[in-house]
């Protein structure tokens, strides 16, 4: 029995790409007896049909079809649909990947719920906090949803039951140049869907984006997207249509018109020519009316209701002094605390909203409300409902995350804020908060353990009015373990001062912890290590040694020891004598070794003039899993263009 159909269009595919793919499809947890792979080429001129042939002769479960070019993804998904033999069918795009447990997962899950569409948790290798207000629990029916749409992000990377696409005859909307064909499909899906259910508990789809992936095809002063944007909003309305599909219709319609027809008119509207700018104001102009979108603008923030209400008022000229002088202001976290208690991290953080100069969001005091500070004649023209900012005030959200460098996967930690309203003499308000989460690395990843060996960021999510932006972590706060049930845990600001933690993460403790003395035990070389840490025990770790007059470094075995919140490292086997040693070299300003040498009856511990050998930044991301020997070559050369490896 196939369960699972994996539809794949492709289009002169990069070697590194189909790697990457097949890759994930290999390591697949659920048997590859149990799905099958489509891989439907749309007339590549290279060599990419006779890469796919190739890879079919050495893969039972691949078929694969070749079609004249169509110019579009869609055809080629629409011809998987119909050789698809799957229970379920899942759309891949030709240069993304699954997660090793995904078909599996979600198979299970659409199955157990009867759901028609299964919307799995997905990451985006450009943002951290990517689909994180849809991925907030496993919810086995999602319709009916108030805070967000049940299908958001909107693209294919999910789940369909086949029999659900072919009674409602469900299909990509073909053509050379069909933007948001995934939007239109979509929306089918919602109109006929009776159980979309949300998988948040296994990581499903990584949606690769890498430095010139994104398609010129979306400029947002082209004409193609101004002729397919009122067709994904009429769409909305033919096929939602009553009271019945009200709340899924105008959380669409709210998405199209806040995101991308006020939305265009941000900080890059004025960098372009006259001439574009005023094309996009007069297509937004004629789609907000001919939609009558102004019935949706008391769900919009103070930024965009402004932007709405110029376009309206057909002031282009104090619209784009909006984009200059309303520009989004980002939400920055400092640490102000680090630390482990009982196997679990503790942090709390101020969280400031201010650009690289120094901006900060322009609010004054009028009153009981905040108003947006605001140009007299903006202030003059608009509503006052546009500039009252005291609902976007009480509205902000702070939100933790931890972020895997490995997988590109995050997990929202429980977190709690407060935000701080101070009125200055001046009559401005300045707008902050404070945020404290823990993360417990046993159990983080939607209650299961966090990876270990591997880099996990920390990043704060600030939502304010406009201005929505993960960043990570700054900290400036020593590193520390915790050794709880034998593991042993490590947090440390990395070498852009955000905040890290590894799990299982002993050898690099070595390097983050700072030496304040050594002696002599035993024969044992016993060095104190700086810092307040958690927990009790040892685990076994190494450590870079040179020995006396040796020019190379080599790995000696080591002991961590914790105990009563201190730390050492305990080299065995030193004896007397004089050797160099790795230790703290990453810890900020330390050297690159240390060099610790017998006076009499002491161990003398002093800095080393020799550098560390290893110039890796440990900021860079981990290297993936050893993925299978036929692709080993080529998903080397792919991670290290994303820079993991």
């Amino acid at each position: 029995m196939i369960k699972v159909s994996v539809v794949v269009p492709t289009y002169k595919t990069s070697v590194e790409g189909l790697a990457r793919l097949v890759g994930s499809l290999e390591r697949q947890t659920m048997p590859a007896s149990e799905f099958e792979v489509i891989f439907v080429d749309d007339g590549s001129p290279d060599d990419t049909l006779q890469r796919l042939r190739k890879l079919a002769e050495t893969h039972s479960n691949v078929r694969v079809e070749a079609i004249e070019n169509s110019g579009w993804p869609s055809k080629p998904r629409n011809v998987g649909i119909e050789l698809a033999q799957g229970e379920y069918i899942a759309f891949m795009d030709h240069d993304d990947e699954l997660y090793p447990d995904a078909l599996r997962a979600a198979y299970e899950f659409g199955v157990a719920n009867n759901a028609d569409a299964v919307n799995g948790k997905e990451a985006r290798t450009t943002s951290a906090s990517w689909g994180m207000g849809t991925y907030d629990e496993d919810r086995p029916q999602s319709i009916g949803r108030t805070d967000v749409h049940p299908l958001i992000p909107m693209n294919p990377h999910k789940m369909y039951r086949r029999a659900f696409l072919n009674e409602h005859g469900i299909r990509f909307i073909e053509g050379a140049r069909v933007l948001w064909e995934d939007i239109f499909f979509n929306v089918l899906v919602s109109r006929h869907a009776r159980v979309i259910s949300t998988l948040t508990s296994v990581p499903y789809y990584h949606w690769v984006t890498t430095k010139g992936s994104g398609s010129s095809t979306f400029v947002k002063h082209g004409e193609d997207f101004w002729r397919w944007l009122p067709r994904v909003c009429q769409s909305i309305i033919d096929e939602l249509p009553g009271e019945e599909n009200r709340l899924q219709r105008e959380q669409l319609e709210l998405h199209q018109y806040g995101n991308r027809l006020v939305g265009v008119f941000d900080s890059k509207y004025v960098t372009r020519t006259p001439k574009q700018r005023r094309f996009m104001f007069e297509q937004a102009q004629k789609l907000q009316r001919d939609f009558d979108f102004a019935r949706l603008e008391g769900r919009m923030n103070s930024s965009k209701r402004v932007r709405a209400e110029l376009l309206r008022a057909d002031r282009q000229d104090l619209l784009e002094e909006i984009c200059v002088s309303d520009a989004a202001v980002p939400g920055w976290a400092r640490a102000t605390t680090v630390e482990w208690r009982g196997g679990i991290l503790h942090v709390s953080s101020d969280v400031t909203w201010a650009d690289s100069k120094g901006t900060v969001p322009a609010l004054v005091r009028d009153g009981d409300r905040i108003r947006k500070g605001l140009p007299t004649e903006v202030r003059d023209l608009v509503s006052a409902e546009a500039t009252d900012m005291t609902a976007d005030v009480d509205g902000i959200t702070v939100s933790g995350l931890v972020r895997s460098r490995r997988s590109r996967i995050a997990w929202a930690l429980p977190l709690e804020s407060d935000v701080r309203v101070e009125d200055l003499p001046d009559g401005t308000v300045r707008v902050s908060a404070t945020a404290s989460f823990t993360v417990d690395p046993a159990a983080a990843a939607s209650g299961a353990p966090l990876e270990e060996a591997t880099h996990w960021d920390l990043h704060v999510h600030a939502r304010f009015g406009n201005s929505s932006t993960d960043r990570p972590l700054k900290s400036t706060i020593p590193a520390s373990v915790t050794l709880t049930d034998g593991r042993l845990h490590l947090v440390y600001p990395n070498d852009s001062t955000n905040a890290t933690i590894i799990p299982g993460g002993q050898r690099e403790a070595v390097r983050r912890l700072t030496p304040e003395s050594a002696a002599l035990v035993d024969g044992d070389l016993v060095l104190e290590l700086a810092g307040h840490h958690d927990g009790a025990g040892e685990v076994e770790t190494v450590v870079g040694v040179w020995a006396a007059g040796a020019s190379k470094l080599s790995d000696r075995p080591a002991r961590l020891r914790i105990a009563d919140g201190a730390a050492q490292l305990i080299v065995p086997g030193v004896g007397a004598g004089t050797i160099d040693v790795r230790v703290g070299d990453r810890a900020p300003g330390g050297p690159g070794a240390w060099t610790v040498r017998a006076d009499k009856d002491r161990r003398i511990l002093e800095r080393s003039s020799r550098p560390s050998t290893d110039s890796t930044p440990a900021s860079k991301p981990a290297p993936a899993p050893t993925p299978t020997p036929t692709l080993r070559r080529t998903v080397g050369r792919v991670l290290r263009r994303f820079g993991l490896r």
